[in-house]
């Protein structure tokens, strides 16, 4: 007996190197939290990224999908993308803390305050996302687990954004250093530095929305021009069906 092709274990090595890879992207998404917020931000956004991940693990397993190459992509492209909430709420917490007091109320009023542009971001990448999950053909059972998945993990993520992660941050963020009080001693909270960085220079304003409309038709032109190879199904696929 001759094996002329074996895909296990080129399955096996594609969904380790996918584990891998999703674990990478946690580890340098908090190290990128890390220092662009501080150690304590880190930890409560390390907690936030693998409980989205299990109750998104748990939607998998209800729907019937398997752990394969698909449903791990969609994954690691969730990783990316479900961070998002958990920074704003964090962000904001622990702005509130460092300008009043470290208490219960101050952390409600946080989350409240950033409360419904999370919701209406969160809600703009799912309706981005979830058309995906209707396309008929070949592709549409094959590509499915992606918005499927993506989305249950945004849903999630806002849920432990809005409940895991203020329960966290008050323990973790309570002992913070206040600063930017102002004179009477009361919050200052216009004494943020650079949030209006753009506001009064209008080159600078114009310069950064025009250089992403740039290049966004750059990337759009390569398709056209035949920079980008466009592949939906494997090699061997089409070579077997010629």
């Amino acid at each position: 007996m001759t094996v002329t092709r074996n895909y296990g274990d080129t399955a096996k090595e594609k969904s380790d190197e996918l584990l891998e890879h999703m674990l990478l992207a946690t580890i340098a998404v908090i190290f990128l939290i890390a220092l662009a917020l501080g150690w304590r931000e880190a930890i409560v956004v390390a907690v936030a990224v693998p409980v989205t991940l299990a109750l998104t693990l748990l939607i998998n397993y209800l729907y019937g999908y398997t752990l394969n190459r698909v449903t791990l992509f969609a994954l690691i492209f969730s990783i990316g993308i479900l961070v998002d909430d958990a920074i704003v709420v964090v962000e904001n917490i622990h702005r509130h803390f460092k300008l009043m007091d470290s208490d219960t109320a101050t952390a409600v009023r946080a989350v409240d305050e950033v409360g419904n542009p999370t919701i209406l971001a969160t809600f703009t990448v799912i309706a981005a996302l979830l058309p995906m999950a209707f396309v008929s053909g070949l592709m549409g059972p094959y590509m499915r687990p992606i918005p499927v998945g993506a989305s249950a993990a945004m849903i999630f993520s806002l849920l432990v954004a809005f409940i895991v992660s203020p329960w966290l941050s008050f323990i973790v963020l309570k002992n913070v250093k206040k600063t930017g009080a102002s004179a009477e001693g009361g919050p200052c909270f216009a004494c943020t530095d650079g949030s209006s960085a753009l506001a009064g220079q209008r080159p600078e304003a114009v310069a950064g929305p025009g250089g992403v409309v740039l290049l966004l038709l750059v990337a759009v032109t390569l398709m056209p021009l035949k920079k980008v190879t466009v592949k939906m199904l494997p090699s061997t696929t089409r070579a077997s069906s010629r």
